[in-house]
């Protein structure tokens, strides 16, 4: 594993000699764990430049993981914490096209007729859950999936335009969450947190959302910090990390 993690981080295709001087075994000892990496296709050699790249197994099982889990049940854990932790409503969600879909949720003390139940869809510029996995995608991607979006106007506080979208969006950025101020219906908010895949970028996200008379603005972002941990640490189970 230590060979392969080598191998795995230069930045071009090394010698022999190169990982000889890269890993600090000596040649002997390389030359075994190459040919059963080898072997085992971990590990595959370039023989027209004499070089030693990543072989077609370690990407396989790289696949495999990422398409074997299921993160509702990963999450679970975190999201009943969450939700004995605050008592109000807590969701899972992923990214669909220009939407959020919701694949869980734990309904709070006080949910009085939840808005969000598993399958609901959110658009993602009036929704916290929308606003995060937005931010966190490469510039390119975000502009790509902005190019004429239609900002739907649901209430007095709904972002309708894209300047203000994007300034909403470096502020996620900077704070690591997003908070939704009653921007699709009049009465609810909500903040989001980014759960992250091994390429940094945002597959699912950890939502706490009320009813404003039930928990004020202060009492909801202060819960932050607790959201974006339990969101951390869906991240790491899954293999995931911050960009």
């Amino acid at each position: 594993m230590s060979l392969v993690t080598v191998i795995s981080e230069t930045r071009s295709p090394m010698s022999f000699s190169e990982l000889v001087q890269k890993s600090g075994l000596n040649k002997s000892t390389l030359h075994r764990l190459l040919a059963i990496c080898t072997e085992e296709g971990l590990v595959q050699f370039d023989k027209t430049n004499k070089v030693y790249l990543l072989g077609p197994k370690v990407f396989d099982l790289v696949r495999n993981a990422y398409s074997g889990y299921d993160i509702q049940t990963i999450a679970l854990g975190e999201m009943t914490q969450l939700h004995d932790q605050f008592g109000a409503n807590v969701t899972l969600g992923v990214p669909s096209g220009f939407e959020v879909v919701y694949l869980r949720v734990i309904e709070g003390k006080f949910a009085l007729g939840s808005t969000q139940r598993p399958g609901m869809r959110e658009p993602m510029h009036c929704s916290a859950s929308g606003k995060v996995l937005m931010a966190f995608l490469p510039e390119e991607i975000v502009a790509s999936k902005l190019q004429g979006y239609e900002f739907t106007k649901f209430t007095d506080r709904t972002i309708t335009d894209l300047a203000t979208f994007k300034t909403a969006l470096a502020k996620v950025r900077v704070d690591g969450f997003a908070y939704n101020d009653r921007e699709e219906y009049d009465h609810f908010h909500g903040i989001s947190a980014p759960i992250f895949n091994h390429l940094g970028e945002p597959a699912a996200v950890l939502n706490i959302w009320s009813l404003v008379q039930t928990h004020a603005t202060d009492e909801l972002l202060s819960w932050a910090p607790s959201l974006m941990a339990a969101a951390a640490r869906v991240t790491g189970l899954i293999g995931g990390k911050a960009p």
